[in-house]
């Protein structure tokens, strides 16, 4: 049986090696129909929570508030010519009972802590914080990447990494990235995949609000949504995988330590943080309710080869653990730029069978959101 899967594979490596690549043609559809359908309107979530995590442009944002400070405005005016003097003396002191200057909410301190948060989050809340305080936000409006995922010496596909427009979620204004994992064509006899993922991170202090990933691959298809509210400390995540033999559909809540990445947002966290040789950045990542530490450790500066060109790079060293029983899951090299962008040239990650390279292959500069 061994022998019979070790032929098999031969066999597909040599059709999939003896087809040409028209890297060209695959980059066009790469970067054609890159958006995702939302997640937000295919699972069931309550409608305010819908709408609160819907995107829009910051012109619509505009667009609506100017509309409804106009309607409010005008009801105002409306509610004024219908009330006499006497109508307007009960509201003035009716409104005053009801709702007495003492009793008005402010809202919620982004340092108060819910009822029951663990005291192991606050152990990670002291680490992490140290390395917020180093992190310097850096979003390049319209810069796109290109890379080329190789396993086994043959292209199995390519990733893009798009920095899309700045939008508002949940009445704040968020970064979106954008990324796509497509097989090449020639990889197709061997297993072919379309993965497309979006995440929205907020502004202000680089927390993640939105996940979303959609997976059509030839063994499965997944909906993957999570939302995350740093003002209660949760995540809500909704999961869908249809897959012969296994298919699931889960929803679940859980709360959440104060500072955190999801799995995507962290790759684009880490470009902002100092790079010296030497660091070690340790932070918590979260996944559909689980989170896991991970672990960033500054090798220094390196030469490495790029599309056959010596290119200066920061090596760095990912770590994952999971907390608990602290199982090692597995090292990730990834080689940023030295410049200002820290764009990402190359990464290697080892799996059962071998290891998967990732090579920049094309990248357009953005412009700096500040």
């Amino acid at each position: 049986m061994r022998f019979k899967t070790i032929l098999s594979f031969a066999v597909c490596s040599a059709i999939i090696t003896s087809c040409s690549t028209n890297y060209q043609a695959e980059k066009k559809v790469l970067l054609s129909k890159n958006d995702n359908p939302d997640l937000v309107t295919s699972f069931e979530l309550e409608k305010t929570q819908a709408d609160n995590y819907k995107a829009i442009s910051e012109e619509e944002a505009k667009a609506k508030a100017e509309k409804d400070a106009a309607e409010g405005k005008a009801n105002l005016e409306a509610n004024k010519k219908s009330l006499g003097k006497k109508g307007k003396a009960k509201q003035a002191k009716t409104t005053v009972t009801v709702v007495p200057t003492a009793t008005v909410k402010t809202s919620v301190p982004a340092n108060a802590l819910p009822a029951g948060y663990p005291d192991a989050y606050k152990a990670y809340d002291a680490k992490s914080k140290a390395v917020w305080e180093k992190f310097k936000p850096s979003f390049y409006q319209g810069e796109e990447s290109i890379m080329a995922v190789s396993y086994l010496g043959v292209t199995a596909g390519y990733i893009t990494i798009l920095s899309k427009e700045v939008v508002a979620l949940n009445s704040k204004t968020a970064f979106h990235y954008y990324a796509r994992f497509k097989s090449s064509d020639a990889y197709r006899y061997f297993y072919w995949l379309d993965d497309k993922l979006d995440t929205y991170v907020e502004k202000t202090d680089f927390l993640p609000m939105k996940y979303s990933l959609v997976q059509r691959e030839k063994k499965q298809n997944v909906d993957d949504l999570q939302l995350f509210d740093f003002k209660k400390m949760m995540t809500y995540s909704w999961y869908k995988r249809v897959k012969e033999g296994s298919n699931k559909d889960e929803k679940l809540e859980a709360m959440i330590p104060s500072f955190a990445q999801d799995s995507f947002s962290a790759l684009q966290f880490v470009r902002g943080l100092p790079l010296v040789k030497g660091d070690v950045y340790e932070f918590p990542v979260i996944t559909r309710g689980t989170f896991w530490l991970l672990k960033v450790e500054v090798m220094g500066p390196d030469t490495t080869s790029v599309n056959g060109k010596d290119v200066e790079a920061i090596k760095i060293r990912a770590e994952t653990n999971f907390p608990g029983v602290l199982q090692k899951s597995g090292d990730i090299n990834f080689w940023y730029g030295t410049g200002p962008e820290r764009k990402l040239l190359k990464f290697q990650a080892k799996i059962k069978l071998g290891s998967l390279y990732g090579e920049l292959v094309e990248y357009k500069p953005g412009t700096l959101v500040q």
